[in-house]
């Protein structure tokens, strides 16, 4: 019985500790905030300010990334620091996406080489998720580990105005788009090294005015991410706000209380 006793102790000491450095592991681990084409840090403020009151996080690093693609850093991360948060912002802001993904694996680089970051989550919103996923699929082994990633307003197959329109293209079976619009088969090349134990959270929006849109981005476009991940089951968890439009995405409470659930 004493036997007994003393291994059930020490299962317990084993797990406890274990339980420990995994939630210490999750605390310190650092969200990217990423923002999307001509969009600013006004794009990402009030993200970070809603994760500072409501989960007890703390922004500790701004990345601005110069014309040039020289990284100008403000800030530090501390292992100390709880839930830290980095602002990555473009100061040219119509770059093309594949020059956006080119600046965001510097910027991971040097999280990884100079900050010792292993791993990490993000917030991206509209282009920045086309740029994300492109600099993460092309460049996963040279990165820190992603394991979060929360989708807002992500235009993977199109954008209205540009290419889409309102109900000009429908989604087929797996979430597959009738319509390939441009870009989209090249994110679909990729997407096959786009890590495969990432938990994805979409956020997309729907005015329910009949354009099955969110006024920018169409309901097809931002569940096109299913398709281009379908064959990694169970890592898109998709949530659709009814009446909040493209930049209201960003600047919304009840979008802000999903993500900040689903990262904490």
């Amino acid at each position: 019985m004493k036997k007994y006793h003393l291994l059930i102790l020490i299962l317990a000491m084993i797990f406890g500790l274990t339980l420990i450095n995994n939630t210490d592991a999750s605390a310190n681990t650092p969200t990217i905030f990423l923002h999307g084409y001509s969009g600013t840090h006004r794009s990402t403020d009030g993200l970070i300010r809603a994760a500072e009151k409501q989960a007890d996080a703390t922004k500790a690093m701004t990345i601005n990334v110069q014309s040039s693609g020289k990284l100008d850093i403000k800030g530090t991360l501390k292992s100390k620091t709880k839930r830290p948060l980095i602002q990555i912002n473009f100061i040219n802001n119509h770059a093309k996406s594949s020059t956006q993904a080119k600046w965001i694996t510097d910027a991971l680089q040097l999280l990884q080489s100079k900050y010792h970051v292993k791993q990490y989550n993000v917030v991206a919103h509209s282009m920045g998720n086309v740029s994300f996923f492109q600099a993460v699929a092309q460049n996963v082994t040279k990165l820190p580990t992603l394991k979060k990633y929360v989708i807002l307003a992500g235009p993977f197959n199109g954008v209205m105005g540009r290419n889409d329109a309102a109900n000009k293209n429908k989604l087929l079976a797996h979430y597959q788009p009738k319509i390939y619009f441009d870009g989209y088969q090249q994110l679909l090349d990729s997407s096959q090294y786009f890590p495969k134990d990432v938990k994805i959270l979409n956020i997309y929006g729907d005015l329910n005015d009949g354009t099955r849109s969110d006024g920018r981005v169409t309901v097809q476009s931002a569940l096109s991410i299913n398709y281009l991940l379908y064959q990694k089951p169970d890592t898109i968890k998709n949530i659709k706000m009814n009446g909040i439009q493209h930049s209201g995405l960003h600047n919304s409470n009840r979008v802000n209380q999903k993500w900040i659930k689903f990262l904490w």
